[in-house]
């Protein structure tokens, strides 16, 4: 018999589980995403794309067609083999939960919170708040004002810094 296709996603089940409790820790920052459903899955098999970055998590959106048959408006996706690594800390599971709930957002107009014809609240992800390439902040600096709001929120949290100081580098920071 063969052993079938490989599925790479797995439903995370346990409301107990360290996952669902960093997300619910979490959430206290995400205030207008309160009353939304949040699913927690494994993505497994992962591996670094060839510019050798690796995905830690994604949070999808639920599309409409799904919401019928799930009632989740969002689903979070987790690698889990770097959640299960030794040294990917609580500290750094609780920076990824908080990245990706950041990406979950509630729709809203003039007149306040959005909703559906079936009265359920209507949600949108957000992009990240800078995208830039390493070499071009090196060669000209924060040329952007998105830069520059991101480099002052670093030098303001440097004083406490989450990770070791020569962890992504190698290098100590200065």
């Amino acid at each position: 018999m063969s052993k079938g296709k490989k599925v790479n996603f797995e439903l995370i089940e346990d409301l107990k589980s360290e996952p669902y409790k960093i997300l619910a820790t979490m959430r206290k920052w995400h205030d207008d995403i309160a009353e939304a459903a949040i699913a927690l899955a494994w993505r497994t098999a992962l591996k670094p794309d060839k510019d050798g970055h690796l995905v830690l998590g994604k949070c999808l959106k639920v599309s409409d067609l799904y919401r019928e048959f799930a009632a989740f408006d969002f689903i979070i996706l987790l690698n889990r083999e770097v959640w299960e690594d030794s040294g990917f800390t609580v500290d750094k599971k609780k920076a990824l939960m908080d990245h990706e709930l950041c990406h979950a957002a509630a729709v809203s107009n003039d007149d306040g919170a959005v909703y559906d014809e079936r009265e359920r609240r209507v949600f949108r992800t957000r992009k990240h708040d800078i995208e830039e390439f390493n070499a071009i902040v090196q060669r000209h600096g924060c040329y952007k004002h998105d830069l520059e709001v991101f480099a002052e929120a670093l030098l303001k949290k440097r004083k406490t810094p989450m990770f070791d100081s020569t962890e992504s580098t190698g290098v100590p920071l200065q």
